[in-house]
């Protein structure tokens, strides 16, 4: 529970382009509780807000019954650290209902899930991932519909259309992600910059590229398979690129702390999210987005509500909560992301905006050929790691 400052942390799996910095990890215990009886919501219109008494009335006792459950549990690899304390420290003020955020790697929380459904001891009530990870406990059978949310019944307020990855509707994507890569603008001057990513397989950058282990995230190599698939880039530029000395390294924080520091030129393939901690304590840095030619990939973060879950009218309330002004507002705003809503401002900080050449954006099909190439080592192999 964060509701006395206490975020249960699981590092859990390797399967994911999102940083976690965890310690002590605390796993909830996993019980056997029976389902609420669900209290019917209205169905969909076409209208931006629910107007009808009988739509009021029914939103009103899924609220009411949310606050008898008292409780809701969310098991994501995006609110993390202050980001969770802020989104649960909003929810609970609002309606006076516990948040338990339980974080962890994407793969291992979606494991986690199947595994209680398994078992029929069902813990979680939403996972909040990637849509193929969503799509994983989605084939199994194991997430509901959230077409019925108020929220999503809204209409011109979409930047993003929230069921983009799901038109069954259990999948709802709730932000954006851009994945790029970063200079050091101290050590490269501006008409040295690479202008695509074939360049860095070139000697002058021997050495001074580096790279979250694409052996234990997925970002890299969802990245150059995309491309590769699409005919983009060629394998050997690929393997170029790999084998010039491109350094690895496990902490996120050592990638960018080293890139600050100039003792590397290039970081690969990160969110701004990334850099954006260090800028606040900043307030300033040598660092600015690398938009290469090949593309800026943009990846979605997106959440189900889990089948069996305890609170299934909690469950309800907060997604619907998340996906509001208000939520979208609290939420991006402490993660420093761009949102999905039109009457939500893009928190990315300005110096680490993104403006992409090209956007790539993989669909849940190609994401998820992605993940096997990538847990079958082919970016790893191609470069010889």
């Amino acid at each position: 529970m964060l509701k006395k400052g206490l975020l249960l942390v699981i590092i859990l799996g390797i399967f994911s382009i999102a940083p976690l910095d965890a310690c002590a990890p605390k796993v909830a215990p996993i019980q056997s509780t029976p389902s609420p009886q669900v209290v019917p919501t209205p169905p969909p219109t076409p209208t931006s807000n629910i107007s009808l008494p009988t739509s009021q009335d029914a939103w009103s006792k899924v609220i009411q019954a949310a606050k008898k459950e008292g409780k809701v549990n969310v098991y994501s690899y995006n609110m993390v650290g202050d980001i969770g304390i802020a989104v649960t420290k909003a929810f609970e003020q609002k309606y006076g209902i516990d948040v338990e955020i339980i974080t962890g790697m994407g793969a291992a929380l979606t494991e986690r899930v199947l595994t209680e459904q398994r078992m029929k001891t069902v813990v979680a009530d939403i996972t909040d991932s990637n849509s193929f990870q969503a799509g994983n406990i989605k084939d199994a059978g194991g997430t509901i519909s959230s077409q019925e949310l108020p929220v999503l019944q809204q209409s011109g307020v979409w930047r993003v259309d929230p069921w983009a990855s799901d038109p069954e509707k259990h999948i709802i994507v709730h932000t954006l992600v851009y994945m790029a890569s970063f200079i050091n603008t101290d050590v490269v001057k501006a008409s040295d910059e690479p202008k695509s990513f074939r360049e860095l397989g070139q000697p002058k950058w021997k050495g001074k590229v580096v790279e979250i282990d694409p052996r234990i995230t997925s970002g890299a190599s969802n990245f150059f398979t995309t491309l590769f698939k699409r005919k983009l880039i060629d394998e050997e530029s690929i393997r170029a690129i790999g084998m010039n000395n491109v350094n690895y390294v496990s902490i996120t924080q050592e990638a960018t702390t080293g890139l600050i520091q100039g003792r590397y030129s290039i970081l690969m393939m990160v969110s701004p999210g990334t850099l954006t901690p260090a800028l606040k304590e900043a307030g300033v840095l040598p660092i600015k987005p690398l938009p290469l030619e090949e593309g800026t990939l943009v990846t979605n973060r997106s959440m189900t509500a889990i089948k069996g879950g305890p609170h299934p009218n909690a469950t309800r309330l907060f997604m619907d909560w998340l996906l509001t002004q208000e939520g979208q507002t609290v939420f991006l705003k402490a993660a420093s992301l761009p949102p999905v809503r039109n009457d939500v401002p893009d928190y990315t900080p300005n110096s680490l905006r993104i403006t992409p050449v090209k956007a790539i954006a993989p669909t849940l099909e190609e994401e998820r050929e992605n993940l096997r190439l990538f847990r079958e080592g082919w970016l790893a192999k191609l470069w010889n790691r």
